[in-house]
């Protein structure tokens, strides 16, 4: 449902607006929340993973369902758009501390590579038909019927959660207040040069490339010029090499190849997207997005699965709300991207940060050797850091 909503929310937000910051802004608002991952993540260890699962599922079909009453009657504003993001971008902090952090802890460590690339294989496939479906409703029906669609999934997640069994593995670590439990997960994280590095790979993805997102169906829009439904099938393309990307990576991943994939599909990522910027053609736009998703599937299931794999039951709550935290600094480069679009054109202005995240990945080759090792990562064992 986040694939669907990526595409009609930033759409809705253009035709009541007309303002590609205000497109951008709408994106800020939904993954800024992530800033406070690493407090969710202190929080995930103290509270049922489950618990807070099924709490985020509740307020995101209440907060699609208000859409789409609003968008049928006719009165749905900007800011309507603007406060349901930010509060989905909430539920959305706790992601991976929450729920990816649960798949972790139910499989074997040398399979958690292959349990997040199974995740990300069928998350990519409804990455297929999410953006399809919005852009098929959203040019039919209306943008109700994609918030009502979401509405409907978000509660067939809520019950597949409540049904589903799980026991929170039980921590040996002594317990301590809020502040201390975080002052030692800096601690651990920062004397880890492999979680640092992907860590700050993380932050370059997302500032510097994910952040586009905001803006590709203005791009379809206005330079490709194509309809709703195309600009659907555009996104969804993008799905279909998410798919083939995280099916290869389950099949064939192993431990000592996390590190190269996650940097060898961090690259690719970030280049395909300056790519797109400059295509002036739609099928070739295609093509470009199709290995866009292959270099994004294999970014998003490296990336957990070298966090998951590195550290220790003790510290897997923070290591991950870390990451989620570095995601929040993201949404900086969606407002950048708006405001370099009142210079340049929306394709131009893609294309400087995309070039950028390009140049940021290089240095961090440069600046870390563990991210450009072929061997496998080690476990740190140790628990807290003091």
């Amino acid at each position: 449902m986040m694939w669907l909503e990526m595409l009609v929310v930033p759409l809705l937000t253009l035709e009541l607006t007309d303002s590609p910051f205000l497109v951008s802004f709408v994106f800020f608002l939904r993954f800024v929340p992530m800033l406070f991952g690493f407090g969710l993540g202190v929080l995930s260890e103290r509270i049922n993973r489950k618990h807070l699962l099924v709490s985020g599922l509740i307020i995101q079909a209440a907060t699609s369902l208000t859409w789409a009453l609003l968008a049928l009657t006719g009165s749905i504003q900007f800011w309507h758009l603007a406060v349901g993001s930010f509060l989905i971008g909430i539920v959305m902090t706790s992601d991976f501390p929450v729920r990816r952090t649960m798949m972790g802890e139910i499989v074997d460590r040398s399979q958690v590579g292959r349990a997040m690339s199974l995740e990300m294989t069928s998350s990519s496939f409804f990455r297929i038909l999410g953006p399809f479906a919005g852009g098929v409703l959203l040019g039919t029906v209306g943008a109700y019927g994609g918030f009502l669609l979401a509405a409907l999934l978000y509660l067939a997640g809520l019950i597949i959660a409540v049904s589903t069994n799980y026991l929170q593995p039980l921590s040996t670590e002594r317990y301590t207040s809020p502040k201390t439990q975080m002052t030692q997960g800096i601690n651990y994280i920062r004397r880890n040069e492999i979680i640092i590095g992907t860590l700050v790979v993380t932050l370059i993805v997302n500032a510097f490339g994910f952040s586009y997102m905001s803006q590709q169906p203005v791009v379809a829009r206005q330079v490709l010029e194509v309809s709703d439904v195309l600009i659907g099938v555009l996104q969804s393309v993008e799905g279909v090499g998410m798919f083939l990307g995280a099916a290869l990576v389950t099949i064939f991943a192993r431990p000592h190849q996390y590190i190269r994939i996650y940097m060898g599909s961090s690259l690719l990522y970030l280049l395909t997207i300056t790519l797109f910027s400059q295509s002036n053609t739609y099928w070739a736009s295609l093509l470009i997005l199709f290995l866009s998703g292959i270099g994004m599937s294999g970014f998003a299931a490296m990336q957990s699965a070298i966090m998951v794999y590195t550290s220790s039951q003790e510290m897997r709550g923070r290591v991950m709300g870390s990451i989620t935290m570095f995601i929040g600094f993201g949404p900086v480069g969606a407002l950048g991207i708006g405001m370099l679009a009142g210079f340049y054109t929306i394709a131009t202005a893609v294309m400087i940060t995309a070039c950028i995240g390009i140049a940021c990945t290089l240095i961090v080759f440069i600046m870390f050797p563990s991210m450009r090792t072929s061997k496998e990562p080690k476990q740190d064992i140790t628990g807290s850091a003091v």
